[in-house]
Parts: structure tokens; sequence; C-alpha cells
């Protein structure tokens, strides 16, 4: 995967995704995260919006990664509340869909670096807790 880093904020995706996120509510995450657990199979563009809004969550629940992208500390500082204890567990269960079941996954296996990838995802998991 040239271009692309196993971080959750390392791909064009997801880059693209926090520069729309200021036209976003802490409503529209949870449609986001419920389609990835509804579909038996995830999409690679629909996995990495999946990880970002993930990550989105656990920052925004106190839990955030080692470096937060200053467009979702921006976004945190504008939204009313956070994301409940149930967007958690959705969030949760999404990512785990992407790590065991999505097309971001084979990718990562054929280019070699799924354990890497999997241990972010894992790690993510856990701040989710």
């Amino acid at each position: 995967m040239p271009g692309w880093g196993t971080g959750s904020f390392e791909n064009e995706q997801a880059q693209n995704f926090l520069g729309r996120l200021n036209s976003l509510g802490i409503d529209d995450l949870s449609p986001m995260l419920a389609r990835a657990t509804d579909h038996g199979y995830g999409d690679a563009s629909e996995s990495t919006v999946v990880i970002v809004v993930a990550e989105i969550v656990a920052t925004a629940r106190g839990n955030p990664p080692q470096s937060v992208p200053s467009q979702i500390v921006e976004w945190i500082a504008k939204i009313e509340g956070s994301p409940s204890a149930e967007m958690s567990e959705l969030a949760s269960r999404a990512v785990e869909k992407v790590r065991t079941n999505s097309e971001l996954k084979d990718l990562w296996l054929e280019a070699e670096g799924l354990n890497e990838w999997s241990a972010v995802l894992r790690d993510l998991e856990k701040r989710l807790a």
C-alpha cells in the first residue's frame, strides 16, 4: 500500500474525512459505525472512515491516541456533550469488524503490514473499552 501508513490517520481517505469533520455533528457518527457492524465485508474506504470515527469517539471520551489531529481537537471543542457509552461500544464493535473482516484487512495482509496495523486497532479497541 504505497503512501499509506498503519496509523489511524496515515492515508488519504482518513485525511479527506478529517477535512470535512467540521460539517458533522455528533449524531452523524453513529450511523457510520452502525453501517460497518451491519455489513458483512467492509470496503477499504468505508473501513478507513470507521477507524477515524472510532478514534474521534475514543478521544472525545478521554482516551486519545498519542497524536491527535488538530481537526479532532477543534471538533471536540465545538460539540456539546460527548459520545455515549453505547456509541463507544458500537465503535468498538465496528473496529473489531474492520480488523477481522474487511477489504482493508486484506490489503494490509497483502502488503505485509497486517501485524502492525492490527496492533494499532487493538490499541484503539482498548481505548474504547
